[in-house]
């Protein structure tokens, strides 16, 4: 999957230069010529990096930042803020709208696509952390399931055991069928609980719910 980059700027040869710069570094560029449509295209594209104009007309660029920040499918998207105002203050305005970077106009070349590679591995270390805290909290739910089913169960299942004996010989075919398919299901909700409580010791193994599907499950199957 491409990288995407939304440029918004009302300066149409600053939208142009851009998109032609980053489109020959293989970059998916989406550009706007200001903020609410910059908004519109982050929502529905949900690019991995933001490069905006502080100055622009219908919404500025601080102002698009903070809708950026407070949305929550949004908010760790790596925001670039192109100003012409370099003083701290402005500096500081811009980074309490949630701002993760600056360049000041006119911008060298160079330095700003140094940024926007350094945002993008940010990003990705963002997203890389954000999967891993997602997946230790599914192995710690696992696990404390795990345990939690294992004590009732063991008692179930000798419980069966218990049965069976005690009826010894006398027992009819059909009862002891029975009983047999119920410890032979038990083992295997044993086996699951096995594997649930392993989890604490091992990678945690994914795979998907359906074909192509991007929804993911845990693979207790056992099969790498």
């Amino acid at each position: 999957m491409s990288v995407k980059i939304l440029v918004v700027d009302d300066d149409i040869y600053i939208r142009s230069f851009l998109h032609k710069r980053l489109t020959a570094l293989e970059y998916e560029v989406l550009t706007a010529d200001n903020g609410i449509t910059g908004l519109e295209l982050a929502r529905a594209h949900k690019p991995d990096l933001i490069v905006s104009d502080w100055m622009m007309p219908k919404m500025d660029g601080k102002d698009f930042c903070t809708h950026i920040k407070s949305d929550k499918n949004l908010r760790y998207t790596y925001f670039i803020l192109l100003t012409a105002r370099d003083t701290a203050d402005d500096k500081i305005e811009g980074m309490e709208h949630g701002a993760d970077d600056f360049m000041t106009k006119p911008f060298n070349e160079k330095e700003l696509i140094t940024r926007i590679k350094v945002g993008l591995r940010i990003t990705t270390l963002q997203q890389e952390l954000s999967v891993f805290q997602h997946r230790k909290a599914i192995t710690e739910l696992a696990v404390t399931f795990g345990h939690e089913i294992n004590n009732p169960l063991g008692i179930i299942m000798l419980s069966l055991q218990v049965l069976k004996k005690k009826i010894g010989s006398d027992i009819p075919p059909e009862l002891s069928r029975e009983i047999d398919t119920c410890i032979t299901n038990g083992n295997r909700i044993a086996d699951i609980v096995k594997k649930l409580i392993s989890l604490e010791n091992e990678v945690l193994q994914f795979k998907p719910y359906l074909k192509d599907s991007d929804i993911h499950m845990l693979d207790l199957s056992g099969k790498t």
